[in-house]
């Protein structure tokens, strides 16, 4: 079945307004060159969100966004569930990866499993959700006590991987999910038998990982370009109290 294609005036309108994303207003030059689109077609495009009150054109002749917007992102929060975009994505990676995947939030000194999905293999990973346990020297952990967007931006994609440290049999590979304001949401990781990890590629797990994590970060909100410069993998030392 062909791909349906989109309008291209609604979608030189979503990046008009992609482009006040961080900014508190922007000129037609800047909107212009941020988009690549003519000034004469980014004014015409203007014009009709001004209209409809999604942008607004300030005394100095620059533009911001509207009232429009500020009620769509009020519903927005007051509607938005968790779980609803979490799972989804966890299913999806541990579907290509065939290993457990989890989502996991710090609180305070210590980090809770929000949400898991189990691989389909019959020798995997198993662990419960809303399991509570030390920011400890795992993948998961270091992401949790490391990961700032800043590092995001200017050193590449970081991913850890931990191996044979909690039951000497598991590995697992993480990376942090942002969300508004660049703000560190949690910890996703891949987990699994210490032998299939060590076997596989870890350079196409990763980037799995990487795809997910950076898919939700969009939908959080995270001020995320679309190439988020080079994946680097980082090996933790190993240590038989610390879990996956």
């Amino acid at each position: 079945m062909p791909k349906t294609q989109g309008v291209a005036a609604v979608q030189r309108a979503l990046a008009i307004l992609d482009t006040f994303a961080g900014a508190g207003s922007r000129s037609l030059a800047e909107i212009a060159r941020i988009t690549g689109l003519a000034k004469p077609t980014v004014m015409r495009s203007l014009v009709s969100l001004d209209e409809a009150g999604y942008v607004v054109r300030l005394s100095d002749g620059r533009y911001a966004l509207g009232a429009k917007t500020f009620q769509l992102g009020t519903t927005y929060r007051a509607n938005f569930n968790l779980e609803q975009h979490v799972l989804p994505v966890l299913q999806r990676l541990s579907q290509e990866t065939l290993e457990s995947s989890a989502f996991h939030v710090r609180e305070r000194d210590s980090r809770l499993c929000l949400f898991r999905v189990d691989s389909p293999q019959l020798v995997r990973d198993v662990a419960q959700p809303t399991n509570l346990a030390p920011l400890d020297l795992t993948s998961t952990g270091q992401v949790l006590q490391t990961a700032r967007f800043v590092d995001r931006m200017n050193d590449g994609v970081h991913v850890f991987v931990s191996s044979g440290v909690y039951d000497a049999v598991t590995a697992s590979l993480s990376t942090a999910v942002f969300g508004h304001d660049g703000a560190l949401m949690g910890a996703m990781t891949v987990s699994g038998p210490i032998e299939r990890i060590r076997r596989a590629d870890l350079q196409a797990l990763a980037s799995r990982l990487t795809d997910a994590s950076h898919q939700l970060s969009l939908v959080l909100g995270a001020p995320l370009p679309r190439e988020v410069g080079a994946l680097r993998i980082i090996s933790l030392p190993s240590a038989e109290t610390v879990s996956p």
